[in-house]
């Protein structure tokens, strides 16, 4: 088998925005080095000082040295048919993938990992950086942060484990389907494997069990996987991989459980990757007003510091589509809702049926009844209820409670259960974080529910 053992340096540490600046390329066959290759690279941006104080790579270096397009060839020759071989090898492939993205070529030779490989055939290492596995192994890494210094001990590196090598891990790490190849290069593949095709919240960890990431999956693990095959290059996205040690998981019923879970878990933790839902904002709301004719009317639209909504939510199309749900409920009239524009009566196919307030043939005392029973559903800031879903068994139901208005939490409840005897539900609840995050959620939900045997109003 080929193998090429391959480092780079660059300007930074995402492939979509910085470059290289300098490739080694260490070729072995039967066990053998074959050859050498090394060049700096013009990369047509600064190199920044903090980089050039831990390479020593400087402009005045890459000034007069060859773009990416100028050593290509060289480059695919040396790597297209082999197995690339790098010390987190998805840096190094992302980047030159990237490059070789950018000329039009599909550039995609098989990878391994030698920090993952060092991890499976040198245990118990209290590192697997490389120039601490070079301290532990009683080895000097000569011209350290330099491509060929750094390619060279990764080549000595894996002539070591190849000769470990004795339960054929390197052949099964070429296996696509071992995805040896994309997952982080501290995380240990079993408990990958370990992962459910159920919905549900997973967890990334780093160091010492810290919570990185928090995230909701219909199919726990696909979307984990989705996480490590490389599509993209980020700087962020690589420094959030090579942290992750282990994962966890947390498998829900349905949907809403698995958003209030996910919400729980990042308010619980505070994983410093997790940008969504640091704070969400609740920019648009449903209003009501009394028109020249007496009919009370809704209306949409955007909430100011000082304004009171009869409720706000995330985005327009939750609140219109809440106010749709209300309109087909209650039978109420779209253009007095603010879902029809045009002059005249309601299209009761799109809107559902109109009693005609529209146009004068219901009066106002008749139509603003139902406009309060639809006011007191949108109003349910003080009210106690349960919101019920699908269970992980038929002999259960999931149940969120809200009560006064604030989630108190949510759990599973056996059918034996009457859910309008409170204090029995509660037996079964366990209490949640309770915040505008969490509010949005649940407005979201409760916008675009259409079985109102879902809600309980205790």
């Amino acid at each position: 088998m080929k193998f090429s053992i391959v480092d780079i340096e660059t300007t930074g540490g995402s492939a979509k925005k910085h470059a290289i600046t300098e490739v080694a390329i260490i070729q072995i066959e039967d066990g053998k080095e074959v050859d050498r290759y090394e060049t700096l690279i013009n990369p047509n941006v600064l190199i920044p000082p903090r980089i050039t104080d831990i390479t020593g790579i400087t402009n005045e270096m890459v000034a007069d040295a060859p773009e990416f397009h100028e050593v290509a060839n060289e480059i695919w020759k040396r790597t297209h048919d082999r197995v690339f071989v790098a010390h987190n090898v998805n840096f190094d492939f992302g980047f030159i993938r990237e490059q070789f993205s950018m000329l039009g070529a599909h550039w995609r030779p098989k990878r391994l990992c030698t920090v993952r490989l060092s991890r499976k055939l040198i245990p118990n290492l209290y590192s697997y950086s490389l120039g601490k596995i070079a301290d532990q192994l009683g080895e000097q890494i000569d011209d350290r942060h330099r491509a060929m210094g750094d390619c060279a001990f990764t080549a000595k590196l894996f002539l070591k484990l190849m000769k470990l090598d004795q339960e054929d891990h390197i052949s099964f790490s070429l296996n696509a389907r071992s995805r040896e190849g994309t997952l982080p290069p501290l995380l240990n593949r079993d408990r990958f494997e370990q992962l459910p095709s159920s919905m549900g919240v997973y967890i990334f960890k780093g160091p010492k069990g810290k919570v990185l990431y928090v995230g909701k999956a219909n199919d726990l693990k696909k979307r984990v996987s989705e996480h490590f095959r490389g599509n993209t290059h980020t700087g962020f996205k690589n420094r959030f991989a090579e942290k992750i040690e282990d994962l966890d998981w947390i498998v829900c019923p349905n949907e809403l459980i698995a958003l209030l879970t996910e919400a729980n878990e990042i308010k619980r933790h505070w994983p410093p990757y997790n940008r969504m839902m640091k704070r969400v904002t609740l920019n648009w709301g449903i209003y009501r007003y009394t028109d020249q004719n007496g009919y009370h009317r809704f209306s949409i639209g955007r909430v100011g510091k000082w304004d009171r909504p009869e409720h706000s939510f995330r985005s327009r199309m939750d609140a219109q589509i809440r106010l749709e749900f209300l309109c087909k409920r209650y039978t109420l009239c779209a253009r007095y809702c603010g879902l029809q524009e045009l002059v005249g009566a309601c299209s009761e196919e799109v809107h559902g049926k109109c009693n005609k307030a529209c146009i004068g043939e219901e009066q106002p005392p008749s139509y603003n009844e139902r406009f309060e029973e639809a006011l007191g559903e949108l109003r349910h800031t003080d009210k106690t209820m349960l919101i019920t879903g699908k269970g992980f068994t038929e002999k259960e139901c999931s149940v969120v409670l809200i009560e006064s208005g604030r989630y108190k939490g949510h759990g599973m409840v056996p059918d034996h259960i009457d859910l309008h005897i409170l204090t029995e539900v509660k037996e079964f609840i366990e209490t949640g974080y309770d915040d505008q995050d969490i509010q949005a959620v649940i407005l979201s939900h409760l916008s675009r529910t259409a079985n109102a045997d879902e809600v309980i109003v205790l």
